[in-house]
C-alpha cells in the first residue's frame, strides 16, 4: 500500500515511534512540529520525511502538513514538569484539543484521523481502578485526561472518519509484536503496553482506516494493552 500518513506530535516519545514505523514500511511522513531541532536526527535525515513547522492552532501550517495525507496520527499531549505528574504542566494545558479543532477545520473529509488517547477517558472512567482514579484526580494527570476528553468529544462530534486508540499505562520496553487490541477485555492490576508496540498499532489503525476501506463505521473506540 501506498499512502502518506500525517504526524502531530512527531518530536515525542510516542510520536518519534509512529514517524520511525511508517517510514520503516517505505511511506511517506509529514510532520508538523514547533521547533525542527527537536527532531531525531535520523528522522530529519530521512528523504521521506516532510516536516512542516509551525504552532498546532496554525491553520495554514495544519493544511499544509496535511496536503495529501490518507491518515492523520495525533500523538501531542500536555508536558508535566520534571516528566512527573504531580509537578504542574509545562506550556498550555489544551494541546490536544487545540490540535484537533485546527485539524478539523482544515482536513479532507476522507482523511482518516487517529487520537492517542488514555484508558479512563470520559465513558472509561469507570473501568478504572479506585487508586488509579485517586491518582488522577490528585495530581496535573487531571487537566491531561479533561483534554482529551475535550478531544474526544470535538472528533465524535465531526464527520470526520476517525478512531480513539486509548491506551494504558505506557512502557519503554522493546516491540513485542503481540496483540495490543484489549477492546472488550476486562483489565485488572495496573496493565501496560510499550510504546513501541502502541506505535505500531497507531500505523496499523491509521492505514487500514485510510480512506474508509476498513470499515464504513466513522468512529471507533480501541483498547490498547499488551497481551496476556
Amino acid at each position: 500500500m501506498s499512502a502518506q500518513v500525517t504526524i502531530i506530535g512527531a518530536s515525542g516519545r510516542v510520536g518519534s515511534l509512529v514517524t520511525r514505523e511508517v517510514l520503516r514500511r517505505g511511506l511517506t511522513a509529514r510532520v508538523l512540529v514547533r521547533d525542527r531541532s527537536r527532531l531525531s536526527p535520523d528522522l530529519a535525515a530521512n528523504p521521506r520525511l516532510q516536516t512542516t513547522v509551525g504552532q498546532i492552532d496554525d491553520p495554514s501550517a495544519m493544511r499544509t502538513a496535511l496536503a495529501g495525507a490518507d491518515a492523520a496520527i495525533v500523538t501531542v499531549g500536555v508536558r508535566y514538569r520534571r516528566n512527573h505528574p504531580w509537578g504542574g504542566v509545562d506550556g498550555r494545558h489544551d494541546v490536544v484539543p487545540a490540535a484537533i479543532r485546527t485539524l478539523l477545520t482544515v482536513a479532507d473529509s476522507d482523511t482518516y484521523v487517529v487520537l492517542l488517547s488514555a484508558f479512563g477517558v470520559r465513558e472509561s472512567w469507570r473501568h478504572l481502578p479506585l487508586i488509579a482514579k485517586m491518582i488522577i484526580r490528585t495530581s496535573s494527570l487531571s487537566v491531561g485526561y479533561a483534554g482529551l476528553a475535550e478531544a474526544e468529544d470535538l472528533l465524535d462530534g465531526s464527520n470526520q472518519p476517525h478512531a480513539l486508540v486509548r491506551a494504558v499505562t505506557l512502557t519503554d520496553g522493546p516491540a513485542t509484536g503481540g496483540p495490543v487490541d484489549a477492546s472488550g477485555r476486562q483489565l485488572r492490576g495496573n496493565p501496560r503496553v510499550s510504546r513501541a508496540d502502541l506505535a505500531v498499532f497507531l500505523v496499523d489503525t491509521a492505514l487500514s482506516g485510510a480512506g474508509g476501506r476498513a470499515s464504513t463505521e466513522r468512529s471507533r473506540r480501541v483498547l490498547v494493552a499488551a497481551g496476556r
